[in-house]
């Protein structure tokens, strides 16, 4: 509440602190005041009872009496009606009075010192008070204008109390929050810019020979090889289709747009589902697919994006083992964790390539696929990891390769 504000309750505390001040100055004052006219009265009194005594000396005790003493007030009456004749009663004006007009210049003097001291005080402190809520402004505004500009700058009291501490912690959060979504602004700058400059690298070859089989196909050929160069030209169109789409798959992974689902994925039907595209090439090749594992495994994920990034690992292995090998793939769970693990009795993998053959368009040097473009397992390590899991592999050059892929379980209290 306004109320319990510390800024609040200090500039209370002050002012009813400068109240007090007020009054015991204001005191002080009306005793000066009080002074003046007493010494003026007294003066009065002693102009009357020299007067007097001079005539009549007798009546020295009775009239001390009165003038100190405030006593014998049994004559006041004739008094009020021989003053009266004169217009001095109580009717009189101030300024007719000859005490009170004598001391009006000194009091009002007085009064007007009180009055200067109160508010030169009052505006002392009000200064005070607003140079030091200034120096916080100006301290925000440095803070704010260097900020936007990329310098670091250090406010100061950032951990004051009251509405204008609580305004600077704000402001240190606005300013980070704003610098982490500058940076990410920055980071997906240069994602979009490498993403775009990996297409236009990735389609340089393809559209370099569709030109060139466009042009041919101009000249006066034979049927049969127009046909060749059709189904070339056919061969680079699908290459480019799937190059695309897999750019674009991957792109969307990494920049973190895609909401993945979190239901429970049942491992066989996953694999089940993965195989399907591939079952074509596993034939030609007559390679031997063994599945075995706990039909209730499961874990918590995205059926449609795992499928898409088992389908790239299980098609890695089919295209690097060799015709009549074997491509095994078993899965478990505990408590912890789901595994699958894709083996084949290929080609292997040299120990220089395992820590880069998850990077995008790296191809081994010792690869036999010269077509490869290097995208799938990149892909397939993007939407793993994107579903609280991890992926590693073990190779041997001649000896096959394994692929772990492991999905974590996360409890919640």
């Amino acid at each position: 509440m306004f109320i319990f504000n510390p800024e609040i309750k200090k500039f209370t505390i002050k002012y009813i602190l400068l109240l007090f001040l007020a009054l015991l100055l204001s005191v002080g004052f009306s005793v000066a005041s009080i002074n003046v006219i007493k010494n003026k009265v007294v003066e009065n009194n002693q102009v009357i009872v020299g007067n007097i005594l001079s005539e009549h000396p007798e009546l020295e005790k009775e009239i001390i009496d009165i003038i100190t003493q405030g006593k014998n007030y049994e004559n006041i009456e004739l008094g009020a009606k021989v003053l009266s004749k004169y217009n001095y009663n109580h009717n009189i004006k101030s300024q007719y009075e000859p005490i009170i007009n004598s001391s009006f210049k000194d009091i009002t003097k007085t009064n007007i010192i009180l009055v200067l001291l109160i508010f030169l005080v009052i505006i002392i402190l009000a200064l005070f008070y607003f140079r030091r809520i200034y120096k916080d402004i100006i301290d925000m505004t440095n803070y704010v204008y260097n900020s936007s500009e990329g310098i670091e700058f250090d406010m100061k009291n950032r951990n004051q109390e009251g509405q204008i501490g609580l305004l600077k912690t704000e402001l240190i959060k606005m300013t980070t929050v704003l610098k982490e979504n500058v940076s990410l602004l920055k980071g997906e700058k240069v994602f979009l810019n490498n993403t775009i400059s990996d297409i236009s690298h990735q389609l340089r070859t393809p559209m370099t020979s569709l030109m060139i089989l466009n042009d041919l196909m101009y000249d006066d050929l034979p049927i049969e090889v127009k046909v060749e160069f059709l189904d070339k030209i056919k061969s680079q169109l699908n290459r480019m289709d799937w190059l695309i789409k897999s750019m674009l798959k991957l792109s969307k992974v990494e920049a973190k747009v895609i909401d993945f689902k979190n239901d429970k994925v049942n491992i066989e039907e996953l694999i089940h589902r993965a195989v399907q595209p591939i079952k074509v090439p596993i034939e030609i090749k007559n390679q031997n697919l063994v599945i075995e594992g706990d039909k209730n495994a499961s874990y918590i994920g995205d059926i449609d994006w795992s499928v898409e990034a088992l389908v790239n690992i299980i098609k890695n292995c089919v295209e690097h083992t060799n015709d009549n090998g074997t491509i095994s793939i078993s899965f478990e769970e505990n408590p912890l964790y789901s595994e699958i693990i894709v083996k084949d009795s290929g080609e292997g993998i040299d120990k220089k390539d395992i820590p880069n053959i998850f990077k995008r368009f790296y191809r081994g040097k010792s690869s036999s696929k010269e077509d490869s473009v290097g995208i799938g397992l990149a892909m397939a390590k993007s939407i793993i990891e994107s579903q609280n899991g991890d992926i590693f592999v073990r190779s041997e050059k001649s000896k096959g390769t394994e692929f772990h892929i492991t999905f974590h379980k996360t409890y919640c209290d």
